[in-house]
């Protein structure tokens, strides 16, 4: 079993090479629906409309199998590290031979504190990035950038700890994306997934898309 998806598995990873990416993400079972809980800080307005009910995630085989890794993950966490940091070399191995850069993306559809690992260190030359509801994060690997996803039960308190501590903020926008927000330029979102290459500060703007264009809950931004 893989434990990492390339990028011609992902939609999220579209136009990797083009950009001199070699890119992977990892797709776990999301919230609570492997019995075991991937996203401590999760909100129901993001949970109603999370990936992991989008697309192929709505297909059987697909949310099974994100749901065996995910259970590996607590019921036998070495083996799965240990799978993991190989499929990890597997990227970087990719990438010398295609003269790319290796990026890795391990909270597809999860928010789990990797840094605590501390697997990282041993691919200095690998960037890892994220999004995370958990604004207190810090002290990260100098090679894991990680991007404060706002939600409707997000405070001023919140965005401004998750900007003191060197992340960018994504917003979730109904329809078109503003100029500014917050104070800060909003840039395109949806061109690419290449997170770290983000200006900082900024605001990361997400058009709503699938059920979420009918949110209600305040975690779309409605314009």
């Amino acid at each position: 079993m893989k434990l990492l998806g390339f990028a011609d598995s992902s939609p999220k990873l579209k136009g990797a090479e083009a950009d001199g990416i070699e890119g992977a993400i990892m797709y776990l079972a999301s919230h609570k629906q492997s019995g075991f809980n991937v996203c401590a800080s999760a909100t129901k307005g993001c949970a109603d409309v999370c990936l992991m009910v989008q697309g192929r995630g709505r297909m059987d085989s697909v949310r099974n199998a994100r749901i065996r890794k995910t259970r590996m993950y607590f019921e036998q966490r070495d083996q799965f590290l240990e799978w993991l940091v190989k499929d990890i070399a597997s990227v970087e191995r990719r990438a010398i031979k295609k003269n790319l850069d290796p990026v890795v993306r391990l909270n597809g559809t999860s928010d789990i504190r990797w840094e605590l690992h501390e697997f990282m260190k041993d691919f200095p030359d690998v960037q890892f990035y994220d999004y995370t509801k958990h604004r207190n994060r810090k002290d990260l690997p100098e090679n894991y950038q990680l991007t404060f996803s706002r939600s409707e039960e997000s405070t001023t308190k919140d965005l401004d700890t998750a900007l003191n501590n060197g992340m960018n903020l994504a917003v979730v926008f109904q329809k078109e994306l503003p100029e500014t927000w917050y104070g800060l330029p909003v840039i395109d979102g949806t061109l690419n997934d290449w997170r770290f290459r983000d200006p900082n500060p900024c605001i990361v703007g997400l058009v709503a898309k699938g059920s979420a264009k009918k949110d209600m809950s305040g975690f779309v931004i409605r314009q």
